[in-house]
């Protein structure tokens, strides 16, 4: 039998090269070498490079003929695209020693290199498949399977490039993993960077300097900076203007006081040109809700229509106030009010689908840098992307991206230079946050967590930004499907609430609120203890948001304001 060798990519062994012992459905033994010493793994799939290019691992042999050809047809087109990468990536490998000293250059030569790659990439790809359809595809599927792992060099090709490339580049990547674990074990730092990610790397610097150069060209023929500054400067003074008009009018109908960042990111709306709100667009946000009465403060709602409701999606919270709608799903932002005074942060969530609010944190700008960097992410600057160079349209959306983030930097954020995945390892929540929890916040289901002191008949622990999903889940089947436990729950915090400790309806009333899902009953329950709740603890004002959403949760839409 054939030696055959795999790269692991997922689990304790990711990065480790393999040899193949035995094969069983799905799964199989391989060997790897840890510390000079073979080890045998049990692997499945799913954790390897390229499973499809091990015949052991096909499809049964009670697979229709058709379908079988169909996937080695498939497989076998699959691999022209992964020679084409690793021919590419070779022109980096060559270039890991020589001096950066063009490296927009550089990035150029490699583009012209792709074309020519793709090119006969193409004619050995058409190639093949036609041999395949003369040679192979009138075969039974059994037999079909049989010559192409027989001749695996002619059909399956990636194996003997990767392992021809291993033999010129020596120590490419082999020894990665036996290094870091020794490392990982001991708490020493990780050994050097191996010719493979040295390579990386630096197709990364190259790509990066082509796109600012191509960036600061494309800029000056769609911003001048003299521009921006005057625009901006008439931005900040419109908003000085208008801001003690926006301010009255929440304090009287909502009882909230605006903060300052509310006002920051009204000044950055205004900032923006034609280019940035298309790059605004792109990234699905826009502003909603209460910014909907910058322009007229003193905008009603229609007739009928209690306008603390306007922007108000079917599960808010109260204490959320909705300001800027984030695309599909119900995907909305909104500022958050635990006292029904002072705004603590940003929550977000997607009223259509799944998932909390989470906890409240950051400004709007904040939550606009954050939606932009994960824009950026998926629109190419991740390392491990495919090296062909991008799409053009690709290209002028990440010049709008960048455009929109230097604009947002000069209000918020400014001193953060991370772009992509860099910016949300650099300001994700602590270790700390994530596995004990806020410290002033009882878990609740609408994962916004309650400010409120004191213990909780339900056993509840600290809001973290995710939720508890085994509390969620078994809080949620009692109080929609236990209506005797509900109901023991309801009374509880009643008898609670009265005795002067409102925690319990106040964290059981958020619940419901958030379950309602439809219920007449759960909506009164959850009106009932809120307002109970938030008179309690002196934030009136929430518990007549509470009531003026009890009253229209069945509204068709949540834009109730007049129509200008």
């Amino acid at each position: 039998m054939e030696r055959q060798f795999v790269r692991i990519v997922d689990g304790p062994f990711a990065g480790f090269d393999a040899e193949i012992v035995s094969v069983d459905g799905d799964r199989l033994t391989a060997r790897v070498t840890v510390f000079g010493r073979p080890t045998a793994v049990e692997l499945h799939r799913d954790q390897l490079e390229h499973p499809e290019d091990i015949p052991a691992l096909w499809s049964s042999e009670a697979e229709a003929d058709g379908e079988v050809h169909a996937g080695l047809r498939e497989r076998i087109a699959a691999q022209y695209d992964d020679l084409g990468y690793g021919e590419k990536f070779e022109f980096f490998l060559e270039r890991v020693d020589l001096p950066e000293e063009d490296l927009a250059q550089e990035w150029d030569a490699y583009t012209a290199l792709c074309a020519e790659v793709d090119a006969h990439v193409q004619r050995h790809r058409a190639v093949a498949l036609r041999a395949f359809d003369q040679e192979i595809a009138p075969l039974p599927a059994g037999e079909a399977r049989r010559r192409v792992a027989a001749d695996s060099g002619r059909w399956l090709p990636v194996e003997a490039a990767r392992e021809e490339r291993r033999l010129r580049y020596s120590g490419i990547d082999r020894s990665t993993a036996e290094e870091r674990l020794p490392a990982t074990i001991s708490g020493h730092p990780d050994p050097p960077p191996t010719l493979w990610e040295r390579a990386h790397r630096r197709r990364a610097a190259s790509r990066s300097a082509a796109d600012l150069r191509d960036y600061a060209v494309w800029k000056a023929a769609n911003r001048a900076q003299e521009q921006y500054e005057q625009v901006r400067s008439a931005a900040v003074a419109q908003v000085e203007h208008e801001r003690a008009a926006i301010e009255e009018r929440l304090a009287r109908d909502w009882g909230f006081r605006l903060p300052d960042p509310i006002f920051r990111f009204r000044a950055f709306l205004l900032s923006l040109g034609p280019t940035e709100k298309q790059a605004l667009d792109d990234l699905e946000l826009s502003p909603f809700g209460i910014m909907d009465l910058f322009d007229d403060p003193e905008r009603s709602s229609r007739a009928g229509i209690d306008v603390r409701v306007h922007g108000r999606y079917y599960r808010d919270p109260p204490e959320f106030l909705t300001f800027m709608h984030g695309g599909s799903d119900g995907l909305h932002f909104g500022l958050w009010y635990d006292d029904g005074l002072t705004c603590t942060g940003v929550a977000s969530y997607y009223n259509n689908d799944g998932g909390g609010v989470g906890l409240p944190s950051r400004t709007p700008l904040e939550a606009v840098r954050d939606t932009l960097e994960w824009g950026w992410r998926h629109l190419g600057d991740r390392d491990d992307e495919p090296a062909d160079p991008m799409d053009p349209e690709v290209v002028v959306r990440r010049h709008r991206l960048r455009l929109l983030r230097e604009v947002l930097m000069t209000f918020e954020t400014g001193d953060r230079g991370e772009q992509g995945e860099d910016y949300h390892d650099a300001y994700r929540a602590s270790p700390d946050l994530l596995e004990h929890g806020g410290p002033d916040r009882l878990e609740t289901l609408d994962g916004g967590g309650a400010l409120v002191d004191g213990d909780t008949a339900i056993e509840r622990g600290r809001q973290r930004p995710w939720n508890d999903y085994d509390f969620c889940t078994a809080l949620r089947k009692e109080l929609t499907y236990d209506p005797a436990v509900r109901e023991a729950h309801i009374t509880e915090a009643r008898r609670r609430n009265a005795a002067g400790y409102p925690a319990d309806a106040l964290t059981l009333g958020r619940d419901l609120h958030w379950i309602s899902a439809g219920d007449p009953e759960l909506e009164c329950h959850a009106n009932e203890l809120l307002t109970m709740a938030y008179r309690a603890l002196g934030r009136d004002n929430l518990a007549a948001i509470a009531q003026a959403h009890h009253r229209h949760r069945n509204l068709p839409q949540v834009h109730v304001l007049e129509v200008t």
